[in-house]
């Protein structure tokens, strides 16, 4: 609940706050095509999938960070993207557990449920085509043009844990496509900044590359004075349509 009321406010107050930013994850592939492809194919329709960041892949903004976008890339060469669904649905949490084993960090686990953190929210759901590129030629990278609005956005503090993404499918259909995604997979747990359970329901250190779309949050105290501006402005503004209401 008090993630809700704040990420409220934070879209109230919006035309106030810094101009949205993107992050690339593997920080390291922002320019540089990944090491493996992600292929579409799998062997039953429905299925539920996540993919686990690494919290010090969002150091660098130096703040929480309000999500609003996901966006994906084609591998490079791989050819074009085409997937449908009958349903889908995204979550976003701050996971207890880490894509590596790096300071004594425990794993993300095969069990999908454990994995999620208390702050499990919703943030898109929808139905028809999923994912669609032309994809680009060698030697890339393609451009990030799968995106992903999210019609609720994401409260995330990287010093908290790290960031989870649940997808949920009925009806996947890749429509034959050879197309995949850009990915990077890691050789062992203790390098790893990314990490997944496919639908295949088996932790695999590797993932496609994403791009997040984010506001950074503003620090508590500017937080305040914006906070009570919109209260001032909101009061004034009261004040000045029951002075000009015509009398009866």
């Amino acid at each position: 609940m008090k993630q809700a009321i704040l990420v409220a406010v934070l879209l109230l107050l919006a035309s106030t706050l810094a101009s949205a930013n993107n992050l690339v994850v593997p920080n390291a592939q922002a320019t540089t095509t990944g090491n493996v492809t992600i292929g579409l194919t799998t062997s039953s329709p429905s299925f539920e999938y996540q993919e686990d960041y690494g919290s010090g892949q969002f150091f660098s903004v130096g703040s929480p960070l309000l999500i609003t976008q996901i966006a994906f890339r084609a591998a490079p060469g791989t050819g074009a993207i085409d997937v449908d669904t009958t349903s889908f649905n995204i979550y976003l949490s701050t996971s207890p557990y880490f894509p590596n084993t790096i300071n004594g960090h425990t794993l993300i686990t095969s069990d999908y449920a454990a994995n999620k953190g208390a702050d499990n929210t919703k943030v898109l759901s929808g139905s028809g085509t999923f994912f669609s590129s032309p994809g680009c030629s060698t030697p890339g990278p393609c451009a990030f043009d799968m995106v992903f609005n999210l019609t609720t956005p994401f409260l995330f503090d990287p010093t908290k844990g790290t960031l989870l993404l649940d997808a949920q499918f009925t009806g996947w259909n890749d429509i034959g496509k050879a197309g995949s995604l850009d990915g990077e997979a890691f050789s062992s747990p203790l390098g790893g900044s990314v990490a997944q359970v496919g639908s295949d329901d088996t932790v695999q250190l590797r993932g496609p590359i994403v791009e997040f779309g984010f506001t950074p949050v503003p620090e508590p105290s500017t937080l305040s004075l914006l906070g009570i501006s919109l209260v001032g402005i909101l009061g004034f503004t009261s004040r000045l349509r029951a002075h000009c209401r015509p009398a009866k």
